[in-house]
């Protein structure tokens, strides 16, 4: 009985401004805990959001090719192999202007075949396989993808390859610029895949998505491939990636200035639609913060003073312990334990309570974005700065009477005590 009242000091108004102390951070971790459970999960939103947006990259285009709508539509007339971008986009001025991002050279054609009884269109993309795999999604069900090294290897999707009735070692004849077939063998079939910045669906053609308005399906090749069949170097079209989003501007400017006289070529950015998009979601979730942040701030000042007074109340005692010969050190442990045990309780119940009053969903109040609800999770930095709360409010409160017990003057004290 004597090591509890030594170790919480009885249960009198000190022992009751000790349980008061352990309740406040109690309620202060569960309220950080689950202001933090909100943000992170609102915070990882925000990430899936840009990921998806992608504003750090850039496209630049031709204009769309007209002929694209004048291409025959019966009639046994030879195939043809036409731009969907008129190729106005000269690489060398891509390479000089960009400097630090990177780009992803497109080549996109249309293989136009008509018979006597009909017409297949099919889309043929030049492109540079692993750059592109950074931007688009490809799911390779037979065979496999593209590589850089690659010379006439093709890879098309599921709908396309019923189309053209060829599989796996098949071979696809498309018609160069120069009226002689090129002869591609088939490395992969897709089974579904998303083009980033894919051109608009405009003519009928195999797709793995009959509704979508830009084009899922077709047939790649690599970027060596498409300049043989197309027959010159120039870009239909090409995306940049810029180092960080900060950079995006100057390589906007950039851009524009390098192709100012091109009136056909086209330099769309995603960064500003974007910052206008997440704005008030990121204001929210700014202003969310703060308030977390300043109810933390001021409960915690709250349990500092509630346990400096439990502590201030005990210098006594460790004075007449010392007197007594008790060592300085397990004065000290004797503090630190208390701290410990208030630290302990008001941590593994904030964080519990939190768990069990979070919100299974919640919605940021925001009018741009619709990023839907998010779903608050207990992870490991949530349940360690609750941790490192309750330890930091702790130490606050015990480093000046830990300091005075190292400077203490027994007689001193023991005179104010008898005072």
């Amino acid at each position: 009985m004597i090591k509890l009242k030594l170790l919480f000091g009885g249960f009198g108004r000190i022992g009751l401004e000790a349980i008061a102390a352990a309740v406040i951070l109690t309620l202060t971790n569960a309220i950080v805990a689950c202001g933090l459970m909100i943000i992170t999960a609102s915070k990882n939103a925000l990430s899936q959001a840009e990921k998806i947006d992608r504003p750090d990259v850039i496209q630049i285009k031709g204009r769309f090719n007209r002929a694209l709508f004048e291409t025959p539509r019966r009639g046994n007339l030879s195939p043809l192999t036409l731009p969907v971008y008129e190729p106005l986009i000269a690489p060398e001025k891509l390479v000089s202007t960009a400097s630090g991002a990177v780009i992803l050279m497109r080549q996109s054609l249309l293989r136009n075949v008509v018979s006597a009884d009909g017409f297949l269109n099919t889309y043929l993309f030049g492109i540079e396989p692993d750059l592109e795999q950074r931007v688009s999604h490809f799911t390779v069900g037979r065979g496999r993808f593209l590589r850089s090294d690659d010379q006439s290897a093709a890879v098309l999707d599921q709908a396309s390859a019923e189309a053209l009735g060829v599989g796996l070692g098949d071979h696809i004849a498309v018609r160069k610029a120069d009226g002689l077939d090129f002869a591609l063998t088939v490395v992969g079939v897709i089974t579904d895949f998303e083009l980033r910045d894919a051109p608009p669906r405009t003519i009928e053609a195999a797709t793995l998505r009959p509704t979508a308005r830009v084009v899922a399906g077709g047939i790649f090749v690599t970027l060596r491939s498409s300049q043989q069949i197309f027959g010159r170097a120039t870009l239909t079209d090409a995306l940049l990636i810029a180092p960080t989003r900060t950079d995006v501007v100057t390589l906007i400017d950039g851009l524009r200035q390098t192709f100012r006289l091109e009136p056909g070529v086209f330099v769309t950015e995603r960064l500003s639609r974007f910052e206008r998009k997440v704005q008030d979601f990121t204001l929210s979730l700014s202003f969310f913060s703060i308030i977390v942040a300043a109810a933390a701030a001021l409960a915690g000042a709250l349990v500092v003073l509630l346990l400096s007074d439990v502590y201030a109340d005990r210098r006594q005692q460790h004075a007449i312990l010392a007197a007594l010969g008790f060592p300085p050190i397990r004065n000290l442990l004797i503090l630190i334990s208390v701290g410990l045990c208030i630290a302990a309780v008001g941590a593994s119940v904030g964080v519990l309570m939190a768990v069990l009053v979070a919100p299974a969903q919640f919605s940021m109040p925001s009018l741009m974005a619709d990023l839907g609800s998010v779903e608050p999770r207990l992870n490991l930095p949530v349940g360690g700065l609750a941790a490192i709360i309750s330890m930091l409010v702790c130490a606050i409160s015990l480093a000046p009477v830990a300091w005075r017990l190292s400077h203490q003057n027994l007689a001193a004290e023991l005179t104010e005590t008898r005072a």
